[in-house]
């Protein structure tokens, strides 16, 4: 039994990325595994997951006590034996949402490392449009030496039955996760 953390960052619902997680972690957790999911893009300000600075400019600030990136994420994160990142396509890149809690695994940079890893992306641009993400991924994946197991990257993500095919293989990459 593997320990999953999904991390998603899209503000969106029912939006295309978010199919993505749905369908892996429907697969990942048909074999038993422990799941964890955190959808970044969701949270509410009452939930915060990033930190406040707009009051202390050029000022250190403190971990708020409900913060859950470091109540929650970051534990599951520890005890991971897979990570799976979930961003949409904004501008080229991984979208702020997932951005600032990826940010937010520099104090753990050590105790992170040795992870496995699935990244996928859906956006309405083309594989071409994706390039920058994939640069970032491989760099990310190698500086925190985490073994890519598999990438997912849905273009042209607008088109139903595309994204039916890339969620089919979310679903199949979960199910394989033993």
């Amino acid at each position: 039994m593997a320990r999953v953390v999904i991390l998603t960052g899209s503000p969106h619902f029912n939006g295309a990325s978010n199919k993505l997680a749905d369908n892996f972690e429907r697969g990942v957790k048909e074999n038993s595994n422990c799941v964890y999911r955190y959808d970044a893009g969701l949270q509410s300000d009452s939930e915060p997951h990033f930190l406040q600075l707009e009051n202390a400019p050029g000022m250190e600030v403190g971990i708020p006590d409900n913060d859950l990136v470091e109540n929650q994420v970051i534990p599951n994160l520890l005890e991971a034996d897979l990570i799976v990142l979930v961003s949409s396509l904004y501008y080229f890149g991984i979208n702020a949402q997932l951005k600032t809690v990826i940010d937010r695994f520099y104090d753990y940079n050590h105790e992170l490392k040795d992870k496995k890893m699935v990244f996928m992306m859906a956006g309405y641009g083309t594989q071409e449009d994706m390039e920058a993400v994939k640069l970032q991924i491989h760099k990310l994946s190698k500086y925190l030496r985490w073994q890519m197991i598999t990438e997912i990257y849905a273009d042209d993500s607008w088109n139903e039955q595309k994204l039916t095919d890339f969620a089919q293989k979310a679903y199949q990459v979960g199910k394989d996760i033993k």
